[in-house]
Order: structure tokens, then C-alpha cells, then sequence
């Protein structure tokens, strides 16, 4: 799925989170974010931050950006799919002003679970 999204789709963009400082070249990926930029919309197709650095801050930074970042492109709307069972995701766009709109009956597997449909309505003087 990555390698599609990094070759293939010109609406896809990452964006990562590393750790900075001094010493070696290649820094350690604390955490990405996968999104489109489709039109009038944005969507967020995957968020993820290691477990050792969760609770930072890091994950809700990645989602700004890729929110400021469908602003200036002209979008009107985040769309975004998490797991029912996740909650501290659905907290953590709740916090950022998502709301749920919908849901989706047995949408994902492995387990099998209901995907929460959530949107935030975009405009230029948004406060994140």
C-alpha cells in the first residue's frame, strides 16, 4: 500500500516525524501521517506514531500540518475512517474539532470491527 502511495497516487502525500538532535545521519521515524488531497477534500487515510513516543503530541502536530496543508490547497472538509474500538484516536480528532457523521458496519478486519466516519469543516480561520 506505501509503495502505491509513494509512486503511484497524485493525490497522496506523507508526511514523518523524526527525532532531531545531534549524531548519526539517519534519525528514527517517531511517526508518519498518510493523506490526500482531493479537491475540495482531505482526506486522513493513515495515522501512526510508535508506541514508545505516544501521548507527545506528535500524532495531533502531524494531523495540523496535513490540515494546514488541505487549507492552502483549497479544501473544505477532513474526512477521516478510525476504528470503533479506537478511542483514544477518535478522542484525539474529537479534540481537534472532527465530529462523526457516520458509520460503517464491519468495515475493517482482522478484527472485524465498524469504521466511525468523522469530518471537520475547513476554513481559513480555523484554530487548531
Amino acid at each position: 500500500m506505501f509503495e502505491a502511495e509513494l509512486q503511484g497516487n497524485p493525490f497522496g502525500r506523507f508526511l514523518g516525524a523524526f527525532l532531531s538532535g545531534e549524531g548519526s545521519s539517519t534519525k528514527p521515524l517517531l511517526g508518519y501521517i498518510c493523506y490526500w488531497v482531493v479537491f475540495e477534500e482531505l482526506r486522513l487515510m493513515n495515522l501512526a506514531v510508535r508506541q514508545d513516543c505516544r501521548r507527545l503530541g506528535i500524532a495531533s502536530h502531524l494531523v495540523r500540518h496535513a490540515i494546514e496543508e488541505g487549507i492552502t490547497q483549497g479544501t473544505t472538509r477532513a474526512l477521516l475512517e478510525v476504528r470503533a474500538g479506537n478511542r483514544v484516536g477518535q478522542q484525539l480528532y474529537q479534540s481537534l474539532g472532527f465530529r462523526q457523521y457516520g458509520c460503517r458496519r464491519s468495515y475493517y478486519t482482522n478484527p472485524n470491527e465498524d469504521a466511525i466516519l468523522m469530518q471537520l469543516p475547513l476554513t481559513n480561520n480555523i484554530h487548531l
